[in-house]
């Protein structure tokens, strides 16, 4: 059995108690809300700000207004994923937050995520999330068991969801993590450049027997802007194929292969429905995963040898129906959707563990 690092007491004398990476790309009108409420929080913190995107007056802004914030121009763009892995290597602290530009802080959310952070030394832990209207955008995130994420409870009231929850996946939005353990997990896998890493981050921590929380006391607002282009339909979808076949065992992968055919046939219908240029992105997620076979085939036999939890338990919460709530922009239609394929995602899910959605 593979064991965590210790992580306790590494950081420097006079380190802070938590470093906040943000990884930025054209960001400055987010980044001038965001910074703020961390520089505001009632613990110490640096702020590490790695830029994607320069030249869009981030860097002027920070030198003349915020001068304590640590400020790297990546050397090339290599997505969320290498940024943010730049970012943490660079951290001093025990802990570090991953937190996208489009966050912000409400007063005491990170000391309170610092303080569930050691008392679970063994967690990577979720902020709530919550809209800018109240409502929640995320506890987390949840998972069809075909590799779709979508975000759990998604327009729920934060009644709803109070103190500390455990969730099938972490949202790369806004978690503390102790960076040893970041480290120990490799960080991001760069393969993903961005969307679904974490996803990818979150399996592999759960494979190694540690666990994700929701700590609902620790709030952010998050200023989400939901859109699709044929770009980031591409990256989504060969980045859930991805995930899937460096996480899953062999024998899930065969027990799922109906289900899988299914989901492949509503994401070819879903780009057809786009036109051309979706369905171009499409081919090339196939494309792209052959011509990185031995790469990705590298990593899996890596995450196999080392893992210490069964896909049965990893898909315990996984969801039996597609969200068509949070994919389709109708509301009938997804009702409609659902219906039509539940039956058969139930039918076909390789452990019989549940119907329903994650808790």
């Amino acid at each position: 059995m593979t064991q965590p690092p210790a992580h306790g007491n590494r950081s420097e004398a006079g380190a802070p108690e938590v470093s906040v990476v943000v990884v930025a790309f054209q960001s400055l009108e987010d980044l001038e809300r965001c910074i703020p409420t961390v520089l505001s929080q009632d613990i110490s913190v640096e702020v590490i700000v790695i830029d994607n995107g320069p030249d869009d007056g981030t860097e002027s802004w920070l030198r003349r207004d915020h001068p304590q914030v640590r400020y790297l121009r990546a050397a090339s763009n290599g997505g969320y994923a290498a940024g943010n892995n730049l970012g943490v290597g660079l951290a001093r602290a025990d802990h570090t937050l991953i937190l996208n530009p489009d966050v912000e802080l409400l007063p005491g959310a990170l000391a309170t995520l610092l303080a569930t952070a050691r008392a679970h030394p063994n967690a990577f832990i979720n902020a709530q999330l919550r809209q800018p209207d109240g409502s929640l955008n995320a506890c987390g995130n949840d998972m069809h068991y075909t590799g779709i994420v979508s975000c759990r409870a998604l327009g729920d009231s934060p009644d709803l969801h109070q103190d500390l929850e455990d969730i099938p996946l972490l949202s790369g939005a806004a978690f503390l993590v102790p960076t040893s353990l970041y480290h120990h997990l490799g960080g991001f896998d760069e393969l993903y450049f961005m969307y679904h890493e974490d996803t990818d981050l979150s399996l592999r921590a759960r494979l190694q027997g540690l666990r994700l929380l929701c700590d609902n006391g620790a709030v952010a607002i998050h200023r989400y802007r939901l859109g699709m282009n044929p770009d980031k339909f591409y990256l989504l979808e060969r980045n859930r194929l991805l995930t899937l076949l460096k996480v899953l065992e062999g024998r899930t992968l065969w027990r799922a292969a109906p289900a899988l055919v299914l989901t492949e046939l509503a994401t070819w219908s879903f780009a057809m429905m786009r036109g051309p240029n979706y369905l171009l992105g499409r081919w090339r997620v196939y494309r792209w995963l052959w011509l990185h076979r031995w790469e990705w085939r590298a990593i899996r036999s890596e995450l196999q040898s080392r893992r210490i939890v069964e896909d049965r338990t990893l898909l315990r919460n996984s969801l039996a129906a597609l969200p068509f709530d949070q994919l389709v922009s109708s509301q009938d239609l997804a009702r409609w959707l659902e219906r039509l394929t539940r039956p058969l995602y139930v039918l076909f899910r390789p452990y019989r563990l549940g119907t329903g959605k994650a808790p």
